[in-house]
């Protein structure tokens, strides 16, 4: 499962690179594409920008070091849990109610996933937004909970029924599809010691 990490992260950044020096082009692609292709007059591409971003994300400068989500129970079915991430790619997770696996997990994404939703959270003005978003007259509606840790301050934001910004959202959903992204320690393959000393 590793390997297969590691191949699809090289993969990822032999595409990226494919991308910036203008192959990207070349890969196939849907109808979406295929339009664009046809309305989008091709033009001189300048790969400087896109590179320094790239090299931006190699040697992140945002300061966040802990991002979490928590899902919380509702009247409903809604899945409640909560997830936290870290810059060296380390997730925790523990899953409290309709979800596919209850209690604590632990898992891995690679750190370039990581430093991405980092810098969504800075550029979105995630610290500065209102600690709580809330509707007192309806009571049925789900709560998500969100924490971005900065330079050593934390924040935390209670974003009751989406009522925050469309960027709180957006945040919101971003780190919910890393869960995707996850591999958890517990479906590593177990390796057996006697077979490793083999020759």
């Amino acid at each position: 499962m590793m390997c297969s990490r590691t191949l699809r992260s090289r993969t990822a950044l032999m595409l990226s690179v494919a991308f910036l020096c203008g192959v990207g082009s070349l890969l196939p692609s849907g109808e979406i594409g295929d339009l664009h292709r046809k309305w989008v007059r091709p033009k001189e591409r300048d790969s400087a920008p896109q590179m320094a971003r790239f090299e931006a994300l190699q040697t992140p400068a945002h300061g966040v070091t802990e991002i979490g989500l928590e899902r919380a129970i509702c009247f409903g079915s809604c899945p409640a849990y909560s997830v936290t991430f870290k810059p060296d790619g380390s997730v925790r997770y523990v899953g409290i109610e309709n979800v596919p696996h209850k209690g604590e997990r632990k898992g891995r994404i690679s750190d370039w996933e990581f430093h991405r939703l980092a810098e969504f959270a800075v550029k979105s003005g995630y610290m500065n937004m209102e600690s709580d978003y809330d509707l007192p007259t309806i009571t049925d509606l789900p709560v998500t909970y969100s924490t971005v840790v900065r330079a050593e301050k934390r924040k935390i934001i209670r974003n009751y029924g989406s009522l925050g910004p469309i960027e709180l959202w957006a945040l919101q959903q971003a780190a919910d599809s890393l869960l995707a992204e996850v591999e958890w320690d517990d479906e590593r393959p177990k390796s057996n010691a006697a077979d490793e000393l083999k020759p």
